[in-house]
């Protein structure tokens, strides 16, 4: 396993470097993707499982974008809360209620200091082609046994963290995102990999 992340960092780094010297996509802040997905959770406690994803990313600038996903399966689900804590966080700053507490004010700036606890660096590669190595530090995981052959070992709910590296590939409005990804509870410290292929729609902004 090590060796094999060794390799992707290289393949990344060396990509990275050529797109020096091209032609780039390059994104804008306020762009945004929604995203849906079918997956392969490979080591739940019920062992290898399908599920549904749901990704949404927005850009904060031509390489960072905050992101938010959900993967639900049988007796299984893990959300990543990310980007959702910012129109919760700007709602609670902009309120014209001068009166609200202090600890108000203290949510609003944790909600939106929330959103970056899932984050994805964009790096080009060519104008319709990038590589996103992204991490995940509050991932919220429940999973739960439903037949005889489940591990018990597994099952409960609890924090974990997530990385894992997606590739996007855009055909003008729409996105093809093949992803592979690696967690671990903050519980029980046991290793875990998803696999999928988002397919998702790119919101380019007013002016593009």
């Amino acid at each position: 396993m090590k060796k094999a992340v060794i390799v992707l960092l290289l393949i990344v780094g060396s990509l990275a470097i050529n797109a020096r010297n091209a032609e780039i996509i390059n994104h804008d802040p306020g762009q945004s993707i929604l995203s849906f997905s079918p997956t392969v959770l490979l080591n739940t406690p019920n062992g290898i499982q399908l599920a549904g994803g749901i990704k949404f990313q927005l850009f904060l600038s031509e390489r960072l974008s905050i992101d938010a996903d959900i993967v639900l399966s049988n007796n299984y689900f893990h959300l990543g809360p990310g980007v959702i804590g910012v129109p919760i966080g700007f709602l609670g700053l902009t309120s014209d209620d001068e009166d609200a507490p202090l600890s108000s004010f203290l949510f609003s700036v944790a909600a939106i200091a929330l959103s970056f606890e899932h984050i994805s660096y964009h790096i080009p590669v060519t104008t319709e082609l990038d590589i996103s190595p992204y991490v995940s530090l509050l991932r919220y995981k429940s999973s739960y046994e439903h037949s005889d052959s489940s591990d018990p070992d597994f099952i409960g709910e609890q924090l974990s963290f997530a990385t894992g590296v997606q590739m996007n590939r855009y055909y003008g409005r729409f996105v093809l995102s093949p992803y592979g990804e690696y967690n671990i509870g903050y519980k029980d410290l046991d290793s875990r990999f998803n696999i999928g292929v988002y397919l998702g729609i790119y919101f380019r902004g007013k002016n593009q």
